[in-house]
């Protein structure tokens, strides 16, 4: 972690910040809110684990090298790397799926994860690219609806891995069954499929996923407040201030509804959202009289 800012400064920054700038496992810790330990447990977990894996492949490299067009030597062995990862935050740190209880909060949250050592797809994807990362290997999300996965990319080969099954590497037709079981069995593979998800956007999903669940447990100050988190990750993205809206609404706070409704106004352009927004203000105004 010695790279990146503090969780809090990250998360503070975020808005400011260019994507590559984003240091996600960083940024993730600031966002989460179920942590009983000194932050400093878990930045220096991040980088007992980074320490770990790097002395694993480099146990085992060995004399895979590949020289460059400049004839520099490098260790390139993808599936070693892969196996790198699995070895150490599946095997000798015992991380893994949580498939019981899969809809508790705790499983998005990444300090509770690192307590734990369960978690969601998404949770276990941000440890596993952030181990890689500081190996200086190319890793990164990939959008599968319903399902996060990574990949691995070195020397023009690339590997798609699962961090809730072990690392397990996944290929068209796992993916095609995965996204089957997320948007039917009509759903067929396309190229956006395959595409990385940027930083921001994997800790805006991140916490989407934290604040569905408390929509559904009906704890909508609780959702408020990761949608404020939502907004420091991107405060440009205007459907946020509709869903604020909509759960101030809900909990019976008409002038606070409508502050961030009327602000989803000036913000967006969609007909659709500019209408359903007008329709609730005017409700909200009527509450007030």
């Amino acid at each position: 972690m010695d790279q990146c800012l503090t969780p809090i400064q990250q998360v503070n920054l975020l808005g400011s910040f260019n994507d590559e700038s984003i240091c996600l496992a960083s940024a993730a810790l600031g966002l989460s809110s179920m942590g009983k330990r000194p932050m400093h447990f878990y930045t220096n977990h991040l980088a007992e684990l980074s320490d770990a894996v790097s002395a694993y492949y480099a146990s085992i490299a060995g004399g895979d090298t590949y020289a460059d067009e400049t004839g520099t030597k490098s260790q390139n062995d993808i599936r070693k790397k892969l196996r790198s990862i699995q070895a150490v935050i599946y095997d000798q740190y015992q991380y893994k799926g949580k498939y019981d209880h899969y809809e508790e909060l705790e499983n998005a949250d990444l300090c509770s994860v690192i307590e734990r050592k369960k978690g969601m797809p998404i949770a276990l994807g941000i440890i596993c690219m952030h181990v890689a990362k500081a190996q200086g290997w190319n890793a990164v999300g990939i959008a599968l609806p319903g399902h996060f996965v990574c990949r691995l990319e070195a020397n023009g080969e690339r590997i798609i891995f699962d961090p809730f099954h072990h690392a397990n590497t996944v290929n068209a037709v796992d993916l095609r069954r995965l996204l089957k079981q997320s948007l039917g069995s009509d759903a067929e593979l396309k190229p956006e499929h395959y595409k990385p998800i940027s930083n921001r956007r994997t800790l805006l999903r991140l916490q989407n996923n934290i604040k569905l669940r408390q929509v559904e447990k009906h704890n909508y100050l609780g959702a408020i407040t990761t949608l404020d988190s939502m907004r420091k990750i991107d405060p440009n993205e205007a459907s946020l201030l509709l869903d604020v809206g909509q759960l101030y609404a809900r909990v019976n706070q008409p002038q606070e509804a409508i502050t961030a409704l009327s602000s989803y106004l000036t913000q967006s352009s969609s007909q659709y959202g500019r209408t359903k927004a007008s329709v609730l203000i005017q409700k909200m105004k009527q509450q007030l009289h």
